[in-house]
């Protein structure tokens, strides 16, 4: 039997928009909550919470995919590279310093 590959539009959108965008809009936002009222959310809103961010995640991955389309999909230059590589890691670095912020009294 032959295996049917996802295309790479869909891919894509899973990727970027439900998992990257929702997901982790949804995790920030339960951290945030826990760290203001110092209490964890009832199971079913934070259920709620990532349904909802990750069905707006389908959204947000097709909207990208569609602005990248629109840009041709040129090949970025190695300069485009690192910038891009520099500005995720700062970006994580930044999130992990806002946890470590939270977790400790």
């Amino acid at each position: 039997m032959e295996q049917v590959k996802p295309r790479r539009k869909e891919l894509f959108v899973f990727i970027w928009g439900v998992l990257i965008w929702g997901g982790s809009t949804a995790l920030a936002i339960t951290f945030f909550d826990w760290y203001t009222t110092h209490q964890i959310a009832a199971p079913h809103k934070i259920v709620v919470r990532f349904v909802l961010f990750m069905a707006t995640g389908i959204l947000m991955g097709l909207l990208l995919w569609n602005r990248l389309e629109a840009l041709d999909r040129k090949k970025l230059t190695r300069t485009g590279d690192i910038v891009r590589f520099v500005l995720f890691i700062s970006l994580m670095l930044g999130l992990v310093y806002a946890l470590w912020a939270m977790t400790r009294h």
